[in-house]
């Protein structure tokens, strides 16, 4: 029966678990290195070892499910996520590993690049669709832009401009087709918390420049617009959230993690404590609710 528990069922969007989990963590990073931020960028780690792992095997195993996710118009950009996750895995080990990280990073910057060529062919060949401008469009394409802040510790401070400029350049066509989209129609339910994502681009390109010494009004106008983005998604959250917990909710954590990091860099003791709390609670919130999902069976049936 179609509604028995299958790996074909694995829902695309977990692969942002990693990412939520990663960004937290690495904002811990920035205040107590030990035990708090450790152990979350473990979990991170393992989190992004099992997803993964589990979409490999649905890939051999369903082939087919798989194949229809990636050619999915909404589900598609999730497939970016993967890479994404390599690259805060490679981020988590830097202080352990940074030879190993550095490797790792490359690949996750090469593999980023390649679902993003992909998706951008599909369009060119003129076989995209309206339906592709979702705000999980911009991981494959904007989040180019991340790579950057983990480019500098590793010593790629030229790489980290050059997928800079990719980043940026694509944010700044991309979330204008997004918005133009919203002109039409609201987005589905179960994809509105995925308009955090708007947030991310801001918040990381501020990362970014600071993280490879670019200069400071860059960074203050780009955190500006990030504040602005946050601001606006608490005037719209109940929209975004009203329909209930769903996978979807995955698309706010990384954003959220990335603007609180973007905030300790600027924000007096107090705010940025403050976000950072705020940021753990609703992270964590939602890894119970997933945990929950996943423990009654419901990830691996239809959905």
């Amino acid at each position: 029966m179609t509604d028995q528990p299958s790996l074909a069922h694995f829902p695309l969007p977990l692969l942002a678990v990693p990412l939520g989990l990663g960004g937290l963590g690495l904002a811990w990073r920035e205040v107590w290195s030990l035990p708090v931020s450790e152990v979350v960028l473990a979990l991170m780690v393992l989190a992004w070892l099992l997803i993964l792992g589990l979409h490999l095997a649905r890939a051999v195993r369903h082939r087919e499910a798989a194949l229809a996710d990636w050619r999915n118009p909404m589900r598609c950009g999730f497939v970016g996520a993967a890479s994404i996750g390599m690259m805060l895995t490679a981020a988590a080990l830097t202080p352990y590993l940074p030879g190993f990280a550095r490797g790792l990073l490359l690949l996750a910057i090469t593999l980023h690049l390649g679902v993003g060529l992909a998706l951008l062919a599909r369009v060119l060949r003129g076989e995209g669709s309206h339906a592709m401008l979702v705000p999980p469009l911009m991981i494959p394409l904007v989040g180019n832009v991340l790579a950057p802040v983990f480019c500098a510790p590793l010593g790629l401070p030229m790489l980290g401009w050059m997928l800079f400029g990719v980043g940026m350049l694509l944010w700044l066509a991309v979330q204008p087709l997004l918005l133009g989209r919203l002109f039409e129609a609201p987005l589905p339910p179960p994809l509105r918390p995925s308009l955090a994502i708007l947030l991310a681009p801001s918040a990381v390109g501020a990362l970014a420049v600071e993280a490879l010494g670019g200069p400071q009004p860059a960074f203050l106008a780009l955190y500006g617009l990030a504040a602005f983005t946050f601001a606006l998604l608490l005037v719209v959250l109940r929209h975004m959230l009203g329909a209930g917990f769903t996978l979807g909710y995955w698309g706010l954590t990384f954003p959220l993690a990335a603007f609180t990091a973007a905030t300790m860099k600027v924000a007096p003791w107090w705010i940025w404590l403050g976000m950072l709390g705020l940021s753990t609670l609703v992270i964590g919130a939602i890894a119970l609710a997933t945990l929950r999902l996943a423990l009654r069976g419901a990830l691996l049936r239809p959905h």
